[in-house]
């Protein structure tokens, strides 16, 4: 004859079902919270990345433009309306960005008639680094 594996047939007592949802709310609390911390990381990695997107757009705008044009505002820095510089239908998504654009002639003075260097720096207004990307708009 098989003996029982529990002599007592009445269930848990209430220390032991205490006991065991005191350590499930612990693990919880756990996987609640590292979750909590990694939507934050993943939205501070989202706004990062637009506003690099943002910042490339506007100097591949710029590369784009007539040479003259861009040369008209070396040393100089103004703020980009990054809507109408990438042709965007809808400003909702980027409402919280603000793109500055600075022209300068390169340090190589031999090469000033030919290239100007283009500084676009976006900042997403989330208390993050601001995003800067650097390139040449030749001629």
């Amino acid at each position: 004859m098989k003996k029982p594996l529990f002599k007592n047939n009445r269930g848990f007592t209430l220390v032991e079902v205490l006991a065991s949802i005191t350590i499930l709310a612990i693990v919880m609390l756990t996987v609640g919270s590292i979750l909590a911390n990694n939507a934050g990381v993943t939205k501070k990695a989202d706004d990062s990345l637009s506003a690099l997107q943002i910042a490339t757009g506007i100097l591949r705008a710029y590369q784009k433009k007539n040479f003259n044009e861009v040369q008209q505002m070396a040393n100089t820095t103004q703020q980009a309306d990054i809507q109408s510089v990438l042709g965007l239908d809808s400003a909702a998504e980027i409402s919280g960005y603000k793109a500055y654009v600075s022209v300068s002639l390169p340090a190589d003075s031999s090469l000033s008639d030919r290239l100007l260097l283009v500084k676009v720096k976006v900042d997403s207004g989330n208390h993050l680094k601001p995003v800067e990307v650097k390139g040449y708009v030749k001629r």
